[in-house]
């Protein structure tokens, strides 16, 4: 919770932003925006590749005219790479909380600060009542797409035990590896879980013994 901390930032909302961001945005550059991506329901229009990441800023405060009465636009983070921009609007619980009047004020304050002469991607994690991908109509080229803060988890621990199953771990595969238990602790500190039944744990012994087994079959039938 760096960053919301250090920009007095003590809602519910933004610490877990906070703490779940900054970890994931220490992962290799194409990690990131593949785990970013690939949690997105509906990701068709998303490039495969984003290059290298030039820069990021939490709550940055956008110029807002042509906004109405806002005297403030801050989505609650900016990413630039190189072929791309994305804004990340997140919402503390996972069922609602997003609207479009807000996804578009944060487009036209991005186009007050930096013009239109580089792609952007608008990401809603979080408080989304419908997962298909939504249509700005402020921009007939931007689209909303959308992912659960769950879903951004479950691709954390996918890549965390694909690598885990590899026949060998190199020194620098093992310090990503123990990055990723560490953006899983952040999102275990704010109250999300990735659930891993029985039959999706990787063991080299039965999880329960057949003398068990004989006894549920004895007594639950």
């Amino acid at each position: 919770m760096i960053h919301s901390t250090y920009h007095n930032k003590d809602t519910y909302e933004d610490p877990k932003t906070s703490s779940v961001f900054e970890t994931m945005l220490m992962l290799p550059d194409e990690l990131f925006w593949s785990v970013l991506s690939e949690a997105c329901f509906d990701n068709e229009n998303l490039p495969l590749v984003a290059g290298q990441i030039e820069d990021y800023e939490f709550w940055p405060h956008w110029d807002s005219t042509g906004i109405g009465n806002s005297t403030l636009v801050e989505p609650d983070v900016f990413i630039r790479f190189q072929a791309l921009d994305v804004i990340i609007e997140a919402k503390y619980r996972d069922n609602g909380g997003q609207y479009s009047q807000q996804w578009e004020k944060e487009i036209i304050a991005y186009w007050n600060e930096y013009g239109d002469d580089k792609p952007v991607y608008f990401i809603a994690v979080g408080g989304n009542a419908e997962k298909a991908t939504e249509a700005v109509s402020v921009a007939k080229d931007v689209y909303v797409n959308k992912c659960t803060w769950l879903s951004l988890l479950i691709q954390i621990t996918k890549l965390r035990d694909e690598y885990e199953r590899l026949p060998m771990i190199t020194t620098d595969l093992s310090s990503v590896i123990r990055l990723l238990n560490l953006i899983e602790l952040a999102f275990n500190v704010h109250g999300v879980y990735n659930i891993r039944w029985f039959d999706e744990i990787a063991t080299s012994k039965p999880l329960i013994s057949s003398d068990s087994i004989m006894t549920f079959k004895t007594y639950f039938k």
